[in-house]
């Protein structure tokens, strides 16, 4: 019974990336790294709200309260929820358009930190912290990047379904 559910998951999965077209496969592929990208940032935080709750906090945009922990606790879940609807292709551009506004948000909040610690009289290209993303400690200047990537990917896909994209990315459900 494990086995053909396994086998009916893997075949849904799969079958939502089949497009026609190099088009369609480039979408396909930037949906997938998109997805593998937010799961794995929204399993690594979802276990520890409170530590999460406290690289929030560093950022200055929330204080010790209910709403910074509710943030701490929702905010995983919401990646993890757009992960799998990009990784399924349930509900996909609904999913690209609320992880283009998180990473603008991300951006912001980065650009921020980074102009904090800047003027302390540390160089651009020295600093560097623990963004609270869940993949670690970074320079500052990979994360703007990486942040700004991720913005673009999901940016991008979002105008390209808007827009009349590859239909097995707009499945409806």
């Amino acid at each position: 019974m494990k086995k053909e559910w396994l086998k009916a998951g893997i075949a849904f999965i799969v079958g939502n990336f089949k497009s026609s077209g190099i088009n369609g496969r480039l979408m396909g592929l930037l949906r997938l790294i998109l997805a593998a990208i937010f799961i794995y940032a929204a399993v690594r935080k979802i276990g520890n709200p409170l530590a999460f709750g406290d690289e929030i906090r560093m950022y200055g945009v929330l204080d010790y309260g209910p709403l910074l922990y509710l943030t701490a606790i929702v905010l995983p879940w919401l990646e993890l929820i757009c992960g799998l609807s990009l990784l399924t292709g349930i509900y996909s551009p609904g999913s690209l358009l609320v992880l283009t506004v998180l990473n603008a948000v991300f951006l912001i909040a980065v650009v921020k930190r980074t102009a904090e610690i800047m003027s302390a009289g540390m160089l651009f290209l020295q600093v560097y912290f623990d963004c609270g993303c869940g993949f670690g400690a970074t320079y500052a200047w990979k994360k703007l990047l990486e942040n700004a990537a991720l913005f673009l990917m999901a940016g991008g896909l979002f105008f390209c379904l808007m827009r009349g994209g590859s239909p097995s990315l707009l499945k409806k459900t």
